[in-house]
């Protein structure tokens, strides 16, 4: 069986169609963006960080294909592909754009390819971001512009996670993985120039980008500002052009102001209620089950949203902007008696003590204010600790030293990755080796059905059946879907938000009126 996908030719055919568009845009200038997160380290097949994903990807490192706004998958160092089943595995070849080099001015190759997803996969390196990647067989070679993946099974996610995986973008072949750390090289629109730790990241554009015309920016200064009421100051007084990921009552402050406008949307970046499933009581799945009776949603959105319909309350490890989302918020109404009763069933008739650690971003704080205060009122005595984002990946995410935490997940259009890192990756002994502590084999196996079929209506009723299961084992509390809201001078103009956690910097640009 042969399937064949060719991309490239319509898309270069609809370019030139809209090629007066393209160039009316204003050209040259310099974008200050503030964010509240700050990447740790710029290599991406090192950091499992999304604020480094934020801003290298798409931008600095191009993968093979790319999402849209609209969620489609398009060429980007790739121009077709064929995908051909054979005995135990599948071969995925692509065929690569010519005339494309890095930024360091080396050509791009097919080369280049299999060392990066070589590197990703170097046990040595231990990547957080390779187990998406675990059904590779192989790279092959063909030629320079031609590269084929070989993989043990159908690998149906395969496409999705090219576009989007966090250690997807390519590097130049030989480049060293700690010398990325702080410099990373791609072939994207933007050159990395300079990043100052606990300032800003400097990236400029790149003369030689393969797409013409493209970007528009000169250079793009990414201001790294954690306090939301300092980042809208700076944004009023002029600091700044634009804040990415503002809180909604700065968006209230700007609505009203003609100097400035504000985008909304969804971040596709679930908000849950984290919990070491591992660590007693918490491995008590009665005790879950009562935090999950004990968390009114409703209350949550209304104390972290100005207006409660921008918040989106969610019931599974998946935002609703995904096709294969299940609404399950009906599993676990808000119900404080009926928390009490599952506690007492659990042997936890007076409840107890417990921490919840919360990353140094105020809507997560907020929300773990909130969260205590409903815990609280079953029995549960909650104390909080608040962390450095750097401390929080370090202790919560990496030693998986905590009770509960809350925290976003950002989310890819792919199904499959929302479920591969958290719900399949394990350890020697088959515990779970992600920091939910969450081990289901046979969902393990339903998982790896979901990648064994390019059939969609069969994968909807897979990862319906994945989302169904854990929602049942209330491995997490799932609270709302985080809306996301962009505030910019008037004149910033291009902005369109991926369905993926990427600022797409490349389509902007700052209009003369």
């Amino acid at each position: 069986m042969r399937i064949t996908k060719y991309i490239g030719s319509m898309l270069f055919i609809i370019g030139i169609l809209m090629g007066g568009l393209t160039y009316a845009q204003s050209l040259g200038g310099t974008l200050r963006v503030a964010v509240q997160g700050e990447p740790l380290g710029l290599n991406l097949i090192l950091t499992p960080s999304a604020e480094t994903y934020q801003l290298i990807m798409y931008n600095v490192l191009e993968p093979l294909l790319r999402y849209t706004a609209e969620g489609e998958l398009t060429p980007l160092l790739a121009t077709s592909y064929e995908i051909e089943e054979i005995e135990g595995g599948t071969r995925y070849t692509f065929y690569l754009r010519s005339g494309v080099t890095f930024h360091n001015g080396e050509p791009f190759t097919a080369h280049d390819i299999k060392y990066t997803f070589d590197s990703l996969l170097d046990p040595a390196l231990a990547s957080p971001n390779a187990a998406p990647f675990s059904f590779l067989r192989g790279i092959e070679i063909l030629n320079d512009l031609t590269v084929r993946f070989v993989t043990e099974g159908k690998a149906a996610p395969l496409l999705g996670y090219l576009a989007s995986n966090k250690g997807a973008g390519i590097i130049p072949e030989g480049s060293t993985m700690e010398a990325l750390k702080t410099h990373p090289i791609g072939t994207g629109p933007f050159a990395f120039a300079e990043w100052i730790p606990g300032d800003h990241l400097t990236l400029v554009k790149n003369p030689h980008y393969w797409k013409e015309g493209s970007p528009y920016l000169d250079e793009v200064i990414v201001k790294f500002i954690p306090d939301q009421a300092v980042s809208l100051a700076a944004l009023l007084a002029g600091d700044v052009d634009m804040v990415d990921k503002m809180v909604s009552e700065n968006a209230l402050v700007l609505e009203s102001d003609p100097r400035f406008k504000v985008i909304t949307g969804s971040m596709n970046t679930p908000q849950l209620l984290a919990i070491n499933n591992s660590r007693p009581p918490f491995n008590n799945v009665l005790v879950r089950r009562a935090l999950c009776y004990a968390i009114d949603r409703d209350e949550i959105i209304a104390g972290t949203v100005a207006r409660p319909k921008w918040g989106t309350p969610i019931g599974s490890h998946m935002s609703p902007l995904n096709p294969f989302y299940v609404d399950l918020v009906g599993m676990y109404p808000h119900d404080p008696d009926r928390a009490r009763q599952l506690l007492a069933q659990a042997g936890y008739p007076d409840g107890f003590q417990t921490t919840i650690c919360l990353p140094q971003f105020e809507f997560h704080i907020r929300t773990g204010e909130i969260i205590a205060d409903q815990l609280r009122e079953v029995g549960i005595d909650c104390s909080l600790q608040v962390l450095e984002w750097g401390q929080w990946i370090e202790r919560v995410y990496s030693q998986w030293d905590y009770d509960m935490t809350v925290i976003g997940h950002d989310q890819g259009v792919e199904p499959a990755v929302n479920f591969t890192k958290p719900l399949e990756r394990v350890q020697a002994d088959g515990s779970s080796g992600y920091y939910f502590q969450y081990s289901n084999p046979f969902l393990r196996e339903l998982l790896a059905r979901g990648r064994e079929t390019f059939d969609i209506a069969e994968r909807k009723t897979i990862y319906a059946m994945a989302q169904t299961i854990i929602a049942s084992d209330a491995m997490a509390v799932w609270i709302q879907d985080i809306p996301q809201f962009e505030g910019m001078r008037s004149e910033v103009m291009g902005y369109r938000q991926l369905p993926i956690y990427v600022l797409d910097l490349a389509r902007l640009y700052i209009s003369d009126g």
